[in-house]
């Protein structure tokens, strides 16, 4: 899934919050009619009716990225509407004055418990996204580092497949809190982080590893990919050009890089200090440059 702000992650659940309450208001609008045989809603008895109810207007408009693009929303449409069809058989008896079945009042339930299942799905992975996120940069933060980790280890493993880590340190950031202020070094970290997510495939992974430091994941990449991407990351950050809000500076940074293998014979932690270990030596050598340990 592409990246997203802390910001749109939770405008995509507040918007997904009060989807669900004008759900839960029309099941209680279908409540009454069933039990006490109020006149249905017309809009609820035609063959689109999923369209046309608070929900399925909400559905058909959402105005967050965040949810249009999450695998689980098409899931979610899908089971709005069978509910819909179910809810639909149920209304029509209603309104014919005809009685209605057992069977058929529990093929609504379970039509209904699948779709509440599939929001409620939904809402646990934005929020299971926005608690693994640091709030500043909306890089990974490292409460899942390791698990995440493991795992591409074991498909190391398994597959022979190549997963390579690097160490990346803003040189001399103290130097940029210090003489412009923290706001500033805040500024220089969320572009950094952006400037990366541009390099780095969707699949890829950027953790905040301590302050100014960053831990980043390529599953799939080998040494010689790794190191081609080590350096155009190098070369990027040195490129940019920082203005702080409501300043007239243009600050300029440049990164430590130091680039390993999620090596299947070792430990995750080995292994990441193995990427710590170049990075520093990067350091040693004059900073602003990569250097592999393997």
């Amino acid at each position: 899934m592409p990246s997203f702000t802390m910001q749109e992650l939770q405008s995509a659940i507040a918007e997904l919050d009060q989807a669900i309450f004008s759900h839960e208001q029309w099941y209680k609008s279908l409540l009454r009619i069933l039990i006490s045989r109020v006149p249905a809603e017309p809009a609820d008895l035609r063959p689109d009716a999923h369209q046309h109810c608070r929900f399925g207007q909400w559905y058909e408009n959402v105005s967050t990225a965040l949810l249009r693009e999450h695998p689980a929303f098409v899931s979610l449409g899908d089971a709005h509407e069978k509910m819909h069809v179910y809810a639909r058989t149920l209304l029509q008896l209603v309104s014919d004055n005809k009685p209605v079945a057992t069977s058929q009042l529990d093929q609504f339930e379970n039509a209904l418990d699948k779709m509440r299942l599939e929001i409620q799905s939904l809402r646990h992975e934005l929020s299971e996204i926005i608690q693994s996120q640091d709030p500043l940069t909306g890089a990974q933060n490292r409460a899942g580092l390791l698990p995440w980790l493991r795992e591409q280890q074991a498909l190391s493993q398994r597959r022979g497949q190549h997963c390579a880590l690097t160490m990346l340190d803003l040189d001399h950031f103290k130097q940029v809190n210090d003489e412009h202020g923290h706001l500033a070094g805040d500024k220089v970290l969320i572009s950094t982080v952006q400037c990366l997510q541009a390099i780095l495939r969707p699949y890829d992974r950027i953790y905040r590893y301590g302050g100014e430091e960053f831990l980043l994941c390529m599953p799939g990449t080998t040494p010689e990919e790794a190191r081609e991407v080590a350096e155009r990351m190098c070369h990027a950050v040195a490129a940019q050009r920082i203005q702080p809000d409501g300043t007239d500076h243009i600050l300029r940074v440049t990164a430590s890089l130091g680039v390993t293998m999620l090596d299947p014979s070792r430990s995750v932690e080995d292994s990441i200090e193995s990427a710590d270990r170049a990075m520093y030596e990067a350091k040693k050598l004059g900073r602003n440059r990569v250097v592999t340990e393997y």
